[in-house]
């Protein structure tokens, strides 16, 4: 058991040592595959991660909205030929210089892994909305060295983050302006460290205790969101909006599992609706620019914090629906498609974060497969 978390670790939990990927709680892969783009969107329990004034766009017709069972694994590239190569190491006859071999080929190179769900429930009525649900995410980043200096053989940051969120939101003016607030309460558990050769080796017997007992680094935080969206007049058959968000108000303190600072966000929608029609019955555009404010201490970088991208429906039924997305991010491009059948929908999506300091320096290329149970 001790030598299979040993092995994890190795896998898993080295992250970069100087890593300027932006903090998070959850990317939701229809957002991703629009370029992240959400902020005057709106429309799904997602929202609470990026305007609560969103939840005020849902379907009344709809009913309660409820994503039961929904699960999102996240990897990068790199990450997955490492482990195709690592598994190839591990059976070779000697599997020391094997080994040796697959952390060389990667160094310097970030290997992304992450686990998430979020399930939730949603209704709106005739001015008032609210969304409640449930979030866990797990998430690793790694990063192999060279074994000399400061960063060690091993850079690791993984961490899990878990709680509850929700909101609610009222409509004014005829449904043309909403305003919307959310609460979140989460806990995050942290290992950000830089691994030697010896240190590994030294408690390689004991690696569990080690890293439970010395590592692992935990807090709790409580923080609230804030949201408008406003409708603007009909322009050629489509409905732009405006929105802004300022969310983790009073920032989200873990203590010394980290904190994620408040950001104030704009965004700007235009959405277009068919009636009685099956195919292409929808488009959305939206374009964002999040944390205006600056608060990411990361870096000052205005190209990390543009968002654009577009939705559309191929074709719309009561017993499927099938969307596809196209966006940038960060200034790398997105992409995502999605079908229900029944009661099941699959989502996947790639994107590329940025990893260093500005966009176009080191791009991280991730693809995100989900599956929900919804209704």
């Amino acid at each position: 058991m001790k030598k299979l978390i040993f092995t994890s670790v190795l896998i898993g939990s080295i992250s970069f040592a100087i890593n300027y990927e932006y903090p998070y709680i959850y990317k939701e892969p229809r957002v991703m595959g629009m370029g992240g783009a959400y902020v005057a969107v709106g429309g799904t329990s997602a929202s609470l991660f990026y305007n609560p004034a969103g939840i005020g766009k849902i379907k009344k017709e709809a009913g309660f909205e409820v994503d039961l069972i929904g699960l999102t694994a996240s990897i990068s590239r790199d990450g997955y030929n490492f482990i195709e190569d690592f598994q190839d190491a591990l059976n070779a006859d000697d599997q020391l210089t094997a080994v040796n071999d697959v952390l060389k080929k990667y160094r310097g190179k970030n290997l992304h892994f992450s686990l998430s769900t979020f399930p939730s429930i949603t209704r709106r009525f005739e001015k008032l909305s609210f969304a409640l649900g449930g979030i866990m995410n797990f998430k690793f980043d790694a990063i192999p060295h060279q074994g000399f200096g400061s960063e060690g053989l091993l850079s690791v940051d993984t961490s899990l983050t878990y709680g509850s969120i929700g909101g609610i939101s009222y409509s004014f003016m005829k449904n043309r302006f909403i305003l919307g607030v959310s609460i979140k309460h989460l806990r995050r558990e942290l290992i950000s460290k830089d691994f030697t050769a010896r240190e590994l080796v030294e408690n390689q017997d004991n690696i569990e205790s080690y890293i439970t007992d010395q590592l692992i680094r935990s807090g709790s935080a409580t923080s609230f969101d804030i949201g408008v969206i406003y409708d603007l007049p009909d322009f050629i058959e489509f409905k732009p909006s405006l929105g802004a968000s300022y969310m983790n108000v009073n920032n989200l303190d873990f203590g010394e599992a980290g904190t994620i600072p408040g950001t104030l966000n704009v965004g700007f929608a235009l959405k277009k609706e068919r009636t009685n029609v099956k195919f292409f019955k929808q488009f959305i555009f939206a374009f964002d620019v999040v944390d205006i404010t600056q608060n990411y201490e990361q870096d000052r970088d205005f190209g990390k914090r543009l968002r654009a991208g577009m939705e559309f429906s191929v074709w719309s039924g009561k017993l499927s629906d099938f969307f596809l997305r196209f966006g940038s991010y960060q200034g790398y491009w997105t992409a995502g498609a999605e079908l229900r059948l029944l009661l099941l929908r699959i989502v996947a999506t790639t994107y590329g974060e940025e990893i260093g300091a500005y966009s176009g320096q080191d791009e991280n290329r991730r693809y995100m497969l989900s599956a929900y149970v919804t209704w």
